[in-house]
């Protein structure tokens, strides 16, 4: 989904003054769009924060979330109850708001605040990393590690597109589980993974990488947002079947994702090849770059 057809998706869903200020902007510019109850929306750029002329109740927060899930909502309780909905497009809408518990689980009941994290493709961005991560004709493992906002989705979907690509295209596989890497519709990837990646949609990595393997029989593996020790479990079993992954974790540096205890395992195994630190600045710019013992490497 290019920038046309994102501002095509959102304006519907927004009044006017909202509409306007979407029109005014380039293709790459809008991060996210911040929407809160009797408060002014606002509009985060590549390189500016802006409150715009529009507070909404909180009815029309509600309808506007409704609007953007394409009335979905109810039918989509789980995602809610993880705080965010994956909108058409892979563009991401975090939810917050009162919570009431239903049985042994809960419920968002009145929202809110919205943040929809827009997504977009950077082709190019992985240009550097794509040059380090083949050792003769092995794939290698890497992990990207940014804070929030910072590209990390990103960079992995332009890595995923480079390394199944080409005259020396690999077999790739992408484990999709909130839809933001692929955006399939209907099992097909309306962004743009490579031509000979296989997208497994919607699944956990505990489910997924085990159907891959046996199934796909993958090369590499992509996979956005390592957060538990199960994720670093799964990592360790693609690796044990020889299978090469990209993936991402939220951080400001090696260190403090070392010092996690549900990373430990797979930080002790030296489970990746490389390490890229990302700018808190945002982008995708990479920072900073180790090997597998967590030794600094030359950005070039």
């Amino acid at each position: 989904m290019d920038w046309m057809e994102t501002r095509q998706f959102l304006s519907p869903c927004f009044p006017e003054v909202v509409r306007t200020e979407l029109e005014m902007l380039l293709p790459g510019e809008l991060r996210e769009l911040r929407i809160r109850a009797d408060r002014p929306a606002v509009f985060v750029t590549a390189t500016r924060t802006a409150q715009i002329g529009w507070a909404p109740g909180q009815m029309q927060l509600e309808a506007l979330v409704e609007a953007l899930s394409e009335h979905s909502l109810y039918a989509r309780a789980e995602e809610t109850c993880q705080g965010y909905i994956t909108l058409r497009g892979g563009h991401r809408m975090g939810l917050c708001g009162r919570i009431v518990q239903r049985g042994s689980g809960h419920a968002l009941q009145d929202i809110g605040s919205v943040c929809i994290r827009i997504a977009c493709e950077w082709p190019g961005a992985a240009d550097m990393l794509r040059s380090r991560l083949m050792l003769e004709d092995r794939p290698l493992s890497i992990l990207i590690i940014g804070l929030p906002g910072t590209g990390k989705t990103t960079l992995l979907r332009d890595l995923a597109r480079q390394l199944s690509s080409g005259r020396k295209a690999l077999q790739l596989a992408v484990i999709d589980e909130r839809g933001e890497l692929a955006a399939c519709l209907n099992g097909v990837p309306q962004l743009d993974v490579g031509v000979s990646a296989d997208v497994l949609d919607g699944l956990s990595k505990a489910a997924a990488v085990p159907w891959l393997i046996r199934s796909m029989s993958p090369q590499v593996i992509v996979t956005d947002e390592l957060s538990d020790a199960d994720d670093a479990a799964c990592v360790l079993d693609a690796r044990a079947c020889g299978c090469a992954i990209c993936a991402s974790v939220h951080g400001s540096s090696l260190q403090e994702v070392a010092s996690r205890p549900a990373f430990a395992a797979m930080m002790a195994h030296r489970a990746f090849d490389l390490y890229a630190v990302l700018s808190a600045e945002g982008g995708g710019q990479i920072t900073a770059m180790y090997d597998r013992s967590g030794s600094p490497l030359e950005l070039s």
